[in-house]
């Protein structure tokens, strides 16, 4: 009976230690300095913009971390950046506010950033 307390204590101590999905190793998980939150109106999240936002996070050197995080039943996620530099911070969320349209009828995408900054596509109305 101990062994079998013991086994499964260990066990769950293993899974909550593992990273969550979609995260990249070797890197802080749990704070964002940049969020991109792609959400959904019913039909899904704005597939375009989120490959178009992906393909440069894949490319851009000033990030230290990357990490997906789902969070609807519809695609929707939030794609949380941590920067290599406190100082790289703004910069990185006016680059990728740059790629968010001003008004988007598909899907509501979001950014928060550095020092209370966010910014949300208008929907329709």
């Amino acid at each position: 009976m101990i062994r079998l307390a013991a086994l499964l204590a260990l066990s769950l101590s293993a899974c909550a230690a593992a990273a969550p999905e979609g995260a990249s190793p070797g890197g802080p998980a749990s704070r964002c300095d940049v969020t991109i939150r792609f959400g959904s109106y019913g039909g899904g999240i704005d597939r375009p913009l989120s490959d178009t936002v992906t393909d440069m996070v894949k490319t851009d050197r000033d990030l230290a971390h990357v990490e997906r995080k789902p969070w609807g039943r519809e695609g929707e996620y939030d794609l949380c950046l941590t920067a290599k530099s406190k100082l790289n911070a703004s910069a990185i969320y006016e680059r990728y506010r740059a790629m968010l349209p001003a008004r988007n009828l598909q899907a509501p995408t979001s950014i928060e950033g550095p020092d209370g900054k966010r910014f949300e596509t208008i929907g329709p109305m």
